[in-house]
């Protein structure tokens, strides 16, 4: 796929969206909006530190089990806030990784860095994949007949994937052999780095009181990111039934994913659009509805940026630590 096909795809969200705007009363959209109730919302935003802090507790015991050094919670915090701001600008939130080019700074090897957070985002989609599966079963019919196809196919296949996936990656024996699997067929020079990053590796063993540990920091995190999303419907005033809310938000959360939208644009909106028609709704409603969740996309990237510039990468190592409060 060549530079300006994937750009191409990216618009598929934008556009999207630009329809809903198009075939929609915009003025009933921004009076919605002028009727939010701002003490959920507030709550909604406040609890981004509670997102921060456990997420950032995880990749701790994440970096601990892989051998290498681990940050205080703050500096994890901090790198965290730096990886959701460059996450939120690119597709996919590919830009999160940047978290590893900070610890390579501090000393840790990139691919074992790298590796921490491919992990850390396969836990949290370990937990979404089965949300959004409940979900599908009970609520598949609310999408158009058109779409289901591809809705079925894309939630299905990543659960799949993803469950074979992670338990295969922090348990040593399937991780060596599928490791060695991929150095037995790939070209010499990444064969070696394979068996480089292989040895950097073993010290992940994913012991049951690990794999217990990642499970009850990821289901925090899903907690509060689920509260998070039902004050932003109570700022609405809309209701609908809970396990709705949470695997719509799930399919959202997986969907977003794909590399045919920015921050979710679009992509968001199909599905919150589906949702709350079903449920009596107006369109203007989940458009509304959908510029809230884009308020919280705004605001970590915004607390990311403001962080990122304190910390700018490339500078000393030490100098994180040092404002972390660790000093030299």
């Amino acid at each position: 796929m060549n530079r300006r096909t994937r750009w191409l795809t990216r618009l598929l969200g934008p556009a999207v969206l630009a329809y809903f705007l198009l075939t929609t009363d915009l003025h009933r959209i921004a009076a919605n909006l002028r009727e939010v109730r701002w003490v959920p919302l507030a709550l909604s935003l406040a609890l981004y530190a509670g997102l921060v802090l456990t997420k950032a507790w995880r990749w701790r015991v994440l970096l601990k089990e892989l051998g290498l050094a681990t940050p205080t919670l703050r500096e994890a915090c901090t790198l965290f806030m730096i990886g959701q701001f460059a996450g939120g600008a690119t597709p996919g939130q590919t830009g999160d990784f940047v978290r590893a080019w900070y610890l390579r700074e501090r000393g840790a090897p990139l691919s074992a860095a790298l590796f921490s957070i491919l992990i850390d985002r396969l836990l949290d989609f370990f937990l979404l994949a089965i949300l959004s599966l409940f979900g599908l079963v009970a609520f598949l019919d609310i999408f158009p007949a058109a779409a289901r196809p591809a809705i079925l196919v894309t939630t299905v296949g990543f659960a799949v994937v993803v469950a074979i996936t992670v338990p295969a990656l922090i348990a040593r024996g399937p991780r060596r052999w599928l490791m060695t699997r991929l150095r037995g067929i790939a070209p010499k020079g990444v064969a070696e780095r394979l068996e480089r990053w292989q040895d950097g590796l073993d010290t992940l063993e994913g012991r049951p009181a690990l794999a217990l540990t990642l499970l009850l920091a990821t289901v925090a995190a899903t907690t509060v990111v689920m509260v998070r999303i039902w004050l932003l419907y109570r700022a609405l005033d809309v209701v609908i039934p809970i396990p709705l809310l949470v695997s719509a938000s799930a399919l959202i959360s997986i969907l977003q994913t794909l590399p045919v939208s920015v921050a979710g644009v679009g992509v968001r909106d199909v599905v919150l659009v589906a949702v709350l028609t079903h449920h009596g709704y107006a369109p203007e409603r989940a458009l509304a509805l959908s510029a809230l969740f884009l308020l919280l996309t705004v605001e970590q990237m915004l607390i990311g940026f403001f962080v990122s510039m304190k910390h700018p990468l490339g500078a000393d190592g030490a100098a994180l630590a040092e404002a972390a409060g660790e000093g030299p």
